[in-house]
């Protein structure tokens, strides 16, 4: 058995720019500030302020709060503000696991930092894209995210944090085992952190690089980096990195082959690690302290704490220390005669491998097994003996008989065993067969809707195309003319003053129709978007409803000089269309923000009223013609609806297309 060396101190250090809030809700005196914000500033920032209160106890709604501070930021053109907002909605998503928003945001707060000359808040940001890399197990992107943060921070006054950084990326540059790299900055985190003072941050370089001479083999620059970090961890009085230093001296003296030394620092780590409480940590040293009391054999105390650690690793779920351990008993059982036991523990081992059957593993399996029941015939031939019943039995016989019980074991352990494995195997394939076939079946049915929507969509904008122009060439090129034949009749007609009053009250009334069946065709397949575009089309859709004074709407685009593809241009105008019919109807709303974004192909779509608002959670199970029609076209263009609301505090919806 071998003691597993542990790597302890890699930390995320997302502390730097995270929101560090425990509350359980928001205080009054956040919600009194918020109603009664003399600016937009003022409540972009209490907006902020809310969201960092609640972030930790309520994720979901704090990105709420975030996201609404990121559009009036972006109103007001606030960059301090923009800054601020793009970095906690960065964080927010790490929060929901949601690592590829994360990213998308953090990116967009780099050049509003930069545009500030802010160098600090950059290298924040790219510390904590750094730690999103480290969540998505991506460690060559992390090191390169946090190496690009620590150029920054050198030029900055304020250093504290950069002994961690570089401690970071030495312990990552070992797991990539880039080893002379992961000693120069284990060493410069050790310099800089002497220089600042900062005793904790020495300890973790140390016990970092400790680490890393350790997988070198080097073991006089083990000892000698363990030895500095000794009276700078008693400093300290950290029990985490006590704990963690006597685990690792323990190691070191292990390899060495010193496990009486092993042991004395095992049992230090242990004392640390039970007021320390983590049951992980816990698990470790009581497995090292097994491993240490049977080499020097002490096979009670060896078992006493292989079952402790057994213990706490089942209460813990620790599959992968749980294989060491069972091996570890297994021996232990093994060398003390228990050979049924040992037998289990083995087989226990070659469960928790699943498929990977180790060939040194199932020996011993077989060896075990075997002792077993040779002791076990060995028992029941002195019973025989007693019982008078085998006097007859010659040695060899007896032996003959001894050898073909073990053969016949080995041949139906080994078919067993081979047996299962071609089992698990064959319903592995089953499984996987099933689940591709069932996979195919899903995206043959996603297909067919996408085509079926596709063909739906043409089909109504071909109709109101059609209907439009008929409309427009048609039955309005006829009232037109019947308009221009009465003018002409005016001035040849003898009528009365009373008739000549009706005669041209019905000229006005014809020209109001000409008028509105131009605005219904014109509604049905604006010339404007076809002609212009998009960005056009919205802008004259919104100033003919500011004309008619019922509310107010502010449009606002960004990067929409570029024309997009004309079926996505109708179905955008479509959705658009569709939700400020749905506010001047519903909303009870004076104003409403239009806003589109286009970075690449990525559009961003935000409507937002300051109506009476509802419940959005009921908005799942609204079966209106209007939210369905805006739910398929986003769908049809592979995109994301999120609508936010509450009663009283108004509506916003935010799509993100992929065009």
């Amino acid at each position: 058995m071998t003691a597993v060396r542990s790597y302890s101190f890699l930390l995320l250090i997302t502390l730097l720019v995270c929101n560090c809030s425990y509350s359980q809700g928001i205080p009054d005196s956040l919600l009194h500030k918020l109603n009664n914000a003399a600016n937009d500033s003022v409540k972009a920032r209490t907006l902020l302020d809310i969201g960092e209160t609640i972030e930790v106890t309520s994720t979901e709604k704090s990105l709420y709060y975030y996201q609404q501070a990121l559009v009036i930021s972006k109103k007001i053109m606030n960059d301090h503000l923009l800054l601020s907002s793009w970095n906690d909605v960065g964080i927010a998503y790490i929060e929901l696991n949601k690592m590829d928003s994360a990213i998308i945001s953090f990116e967009q707060a780099i050049p509003v930092a930069r545009l500030l000359n802010d160098t600090l808040r950059v290298a924040k940001v790219l510390t904590n894209i750094g730690n999103v890399y480290l969540h998505k197990k991506d460690p060559v992107k992390a090191i390169e995210y946090y190496l690009r943060s620590a150029r920054l921070w050198e030029t900055c006054a304020n250093q504290n944090m950069l002994p961690s950084l570089y401690s970071n990326i030495s312990s990552l540059l070992t797991d990539q085992k880039e080893y002379d790299k992961a000693i120069e900055y284990g060493n410069k985190a050790y310099s800089l952190a002497l220089k600042l003072g900062d005793d904790r941050s020495a300890v973790n370089a140390l016990l970092n690089l400790s680490g890393t001479y350790g997988d070198l083999k080097q073991f006089d620059q083990v000892y000698e980096s363990l030895q500095k970090a000794l009276p700078l961890a008693k400093k300290v009085k950290d029990i985490e990195q006590m704990a963690t230093f006597y685990d690792d001296m323990g190691n070191y003296y292990y390899q060495r082959k010193q496990y009486q030394s092993s042991l004395a620092n095992y049992l230090e780590s242990y004392k640390y690690n039970q007021q320390l409480a983590n049951p992980f940590h816990l698990c470790e040293i009581c497995y090292r302290l097994s491993v240490a009391y049977d080499k020097l054999g002490e096979p009670d105390k060896a078992m006493q704490y292989i079952v402790k650690a057994e213990k706490v690793a089942n209460e813990v779920g620790t599959r992968a220390d749980l294989g060491e351990i069972y091996e570890a008993r297994a021996e232990i059982e093994q060398r003390e005669g228990n050979y049924k036991l040992a037998s289990e523990y083995f087989s226990k081992t070659l469960g928790l491998n699943d498929s990977l059957f180790k060939a040194s593993t199932s020996q011993k399996v077989a060896e075990v097994e075997a002792q077993y029941q040779t002791e076990k015939k060995q028992g029941e031939i002195v019973k025989l003996e007693k019982d008078k019943q085998i006097q007859s039995l010659s040695l060899k016989q007896k032996s003959t008989l001894n050898y073909f019980l073990i053969g016949s074991l080995a041949a139906l352990l080994t078919i067993g065993l081979l047996g299962y494995r071609n089992f698990r195997n064959r319903h592995l394939l089953a499984k996987q067969e099933t689940e591709l076939h069932q996979k195919q079946i899903s995206e043959l049915e996603k297909d067919r809707q996408l085509i079926a929507v596709d063909s739906m969509l043409k089909g109504q904008e071909e109709e109101r195309s059609r209907l439009a122009k008929d409309l427009h060439d048609g039955l309005g090129g006829l009232l037109s003319g019947v308009k221009y034949s009465l003018s002409n009749m005016k001035d040849n007609l003898i009528v009365t003053p009373e008739n000549m009053t009706v005669f041209e009250r019905s000229l006005d009334m014809l020209d109001t129709s000409i008028k509105e069946l131009r605005r219904v065709a014109h509604n049905m397949m604006p010339e404007i978007l076809t002609k212009f575009g998009l960005n056009e089309a919205l802008k004259e859709y919104c100033n003919t409803i500011n004309t008619t004074n019922l509310i107010t709407v502010k449009y606002q685009s960004l990067g929409m000089d570029a024309r997009l593809d004309n079926s996505a241009e109708i179905i955008i105008y479509r959705i658009i269309q569709e939700l400020l019919n749905n506010t001047m109807k519903h909303a009870v709303a004076t104003e409403v923000f239009v806003q589109l974004i286009r970075e690449g192909n990525r559009l961003n779509i935000v409507v937002e009223d300051n109506g009476k608002g509802f419940d959005a959670s009921l908005s799942e199970n609204n079966k209106g013609a209007g939210l369905t029609n805006i739910r398929s076209r986003v769908d049809y263009l592979k995109g994301q609806l999120d609508i936010h609301s509450e009663p009283g505090k108004g509506t916003l919806v935010n799509i993100e297309l992929n065009i």
